[in-house]
């Protein structure tokens, strides 16, 4: 009886891994992948399995791309015999987020990044030996101001200010006049 139940075990094993992709099955993961095509496109393959590892055939999904208002929908199709849908973008997009849903509900999602996306150039303030190349007087736009420079912006504020207090000084004289 036990070498029954154990045959009856293996059986059953082996009838469930080499069945056919099931229809109506549930979603448990989306694997991504994304790779170049002629003339600069890039093709996104994702492929629906079961919590077993089987394809799922006729899964809905739903490939979305990341945008800077959010994620916008790109495509919605259901997945092959094989478990497997693709979408091509195409050239001339930069680098991004595409991410695809399975299932009524969008249970499953997963997300790849497609092209490379280049850093940003370091933010160092260049040194004043650039900056001689780029103006006959570099002290005004480089951040070790001349001394001399520095002296003459003071006396300009200075005078500026100045002003304004003169003004204040014969507004107070001209009120002060007029009172009895």
């Amino acid at each position: 009886m036990r070498r029954f139940c154990s045959l009856l075990g293996c059986g059953f094993l082996a009838v469930m891994l080499l069945a056919p992709p099931a229809e109506g099955a549930e979603p448990a993961r989306v694997l991504l992948r994304a790779q170049a095509v002629a003339g600069g496109a890039v093709q996104v393959t994702a492929t629906v399995v079961d919590a077993r590892g089987a394809p799922v055939a006729q899964a809905p999904l739903v490939f979305k791309r990341r945008t800077a208002f959010g994620w916008l929908t790109v495509l919605e199709t259901s997945s092959g015999k094989d478990g497997t849908a693709q979408m091509t973008l195409p050239a001339g997009r930069g680098p991004g987020e595409i991410a695809v849903e399975a299932g009524e509900e969008g249970i499953v999602r997963a997300v790849v990044v497609v092209g490379e996306r280049e850093a940003p150039p370091p933010a160092v303030r260049p040194g004043r030996n650039v900056l001689l190349g780029l103006s006959p007087q570099p002290g005004f736009i480089s951040p070790y101001p001349v001394p001399m420079q520095a002296v003459l912006f003071g006396l300009i504020l200075g005078a500026i200010w100045s002003t304004y207090g003169y003004v204040v000084w014969q507004l107070l004289r001209i009120r002060r006049d007029r009172q009895p």
